[in-house]
């Protein structure tokens, strides 16, 4: 490890201890919730091995590195939008990493704060070389949030919620993600938005809210036997059991609302137990790429495994060295164009909200060392990509505003027996001075959702037959250059 000051040196090796040489009492989690650099509401943690093991059974086409055993972070996450304002975190590499070649392989530069060499990322990320392999990571690259993480006097108080589950065996889990509920909704714009949700049926949509909204913390984990043993626990201040008949249609209809596809969640067991409500279920791939893709950090590591395993390769010839890094590049973007692909969105505005997350996945990837023409291919792909989710958001908002003016206009003002009605004037039946049409509005919102979906759609398949054009080029023109298969 690098010379450090005395106090970080001693903070440091606190930290170290969340690799082997840790106690079967210890929780890595724990330790980065106790030494969090700001007050954390989400942990999350990842077994590569055992995850991987259990997508391949499941025979998903999608994959982690390879070249990452353990990931576990903590967040401030942003509950309205799934984006963490920052998030902070360790990861175990299969080979120890320097920090000079950490720089060099990033194309970042060596930094000092609170006496300990840091390594800052143009991936807006600080990254932190560790022993026993473990590389740190804080991102954004915010250098007084850096400091107060190294600094050894540094205390918050941890969520209660967060804390209690920062104790599970790791030794059983695959994957885990927790959220800290508390405050996050109000009860009176939640009934207001909860009016028309069809799952609610005969219940007062005042009285969901109010359970709702006491949501104290969730909790989604995956043990290392099998994708189905999925489990999503939702803690309450009060008893949900009145939800448990609708609780099943009402989180996916909240999920899909939110943009979220996960229609497995309606075929799962779910339980009332005391304050939590407790599903259980299998898991589908699209639904594990959402969750994992909220928060950077595991691409990260990814990233930088991947980039110090080129930079050791020193025999190879730096033609050599740039092919391999495009041809690296080339997959990740593929791989994210496959899973555009094969992501079936409930709805449209799901479907928006994949497009995006998935351009932001594609912006995130390493272009150190990458031919300029496939870095333009790439970000070619992400702006399309984010074009059909701004299309489609776009088509989205247009057609809520024509479906509330057909709500208005259901009884329109006439002249003798014809109406004005939505821009031409038509027959129909007419009593005094007022005009009826014989079509409700649902019929007319209806019609103007399926002129949406389907314009929502063709756009999409326009996006796609347009990267695979580009995808076909770019290839050929790759595989000429560089004398390798793209």
């Amino acid at each position: 490890m690098v010379s450090l000051g005395i106090r970080t040196y001693l903070v440091l090796a606190c930290l170290a201890c969340l690799g082997s040489g840790a106690s079967a009492q210890d929780s890595k989690l724990a330790k980065l919730l106790d030494r969090s650099p700001s007050p954390a509401n989400s942990l999350a943690y990842v077994h590569v091995e055992s995850l991987n093991r259990l997508m391949h059974d499941a025979e998903f086409s999608s994959k982690l590195t390879s070249h990452v055993d353990d990931i576990w972070l903590i967040a401030d996450l942003d509950l309205g939008n799934l984006r963490p304002r920052w998030e902070a975190g360790y990861a175990v590499l299969k080979a120890p990493v320097a920090v000079e070649n950490l720089a060099q392989g990033t194309g970042g530069y060596v930094d000092t704060v609170e006496d300990t060499k840091v390594v800052w990322s143009p991936r807006q990320a600080y990254l932190l070389p560790l022993s026993d392999n473990r590389l740190g990571f804080l991102r954004p690259a915010n250098r007084p949030l850096l400091t107060r993480w190294l600094e050894p006097d540094t205390s918050f108080d941890s969520s209660i919620y967060l804390a209690g589950l920062a104790q599970q065996p790791e030794a059983y889990l695959s994957f885990m993600l927790a959220a800290d509920l508390r405050g996050a909704f109000s009860a009176v714009p939640m009934a207001k938005k909860l009016e028309d949700v069809k799952a609610l049926k005969a219940n007062k949509p005042e009285t969901v809210a109010h359970i709702l909204a006491s949501a104290k913390g969730l909790s989604v984990i995956i043990g290392r036997k099998s994708l189905s043993q999925c489990i999503l626990t939702i803690d309450f201040s009060r008893s949900p059991s009145s939800l448990l008949p609708i609780a099943n249609e009402l989180a996916a209809e909240l999920l899909n609302r939110n943009g979220t596809s996960a229609p497995e969640v309606l075929t799962w067991d779910v339980k009332a137990k005391d304050n939590q409500l407790v599903f259980q279920g299998p898991i589908t791939e699209g639904s594990l790429a959402g969750l994992l893709n909220i928060f950077s950090l595991p691409g990260e590591a990814e990233n930088v495994s991947q980039r110090m395993i080129t930079l050791s390769d020193s025999a190879e010839q730096s033609q050599d060295n740039m092919g391999y890094s495009t041809k690296h590049y080339f997959d990740e973007v593929t791989a994210r164009v496959e899973q555009v692909r094969k992501h079936h969105a409930k709805t449209t505005g799901a479907m928006a909200k994949w497009n995006d997350q998935q351009a932001r996945r594609l912006d995130q990837l390493s272009t150190l060392n990458v031919d300029p023409q496939m870095v333009q291919y790439g970000s070619d792909v992400a702006e399309l990509l984010r074009g059909n989710a701004l299309t489609v958001r776009s088509g989205n908002i247009a057609a809520g505003k024509v479906k509330a003016s057909q709500s208005l206009q259901q009884v329109d003002y006439v002249s003798g027996s014809y109406g004005y009605r939505n821009g031409y004037y038509g027959g129909g039946y007419a009593s005094g001075s007022y005009y009826y049409d014989p079509n409700t509005s649902v019929d007319y919102q209806r019609v103007t959702d399926a002129y949406a979906r389907g314009n929502a759609y063709g756009n999409y398949r326009q996006v796609l037959s347009e990267i695979d054009k580009r995808t076909a080029a770019i290839r050929r023109m790759m595989t000429d250059k560089y004398k390798m298969q793209f």
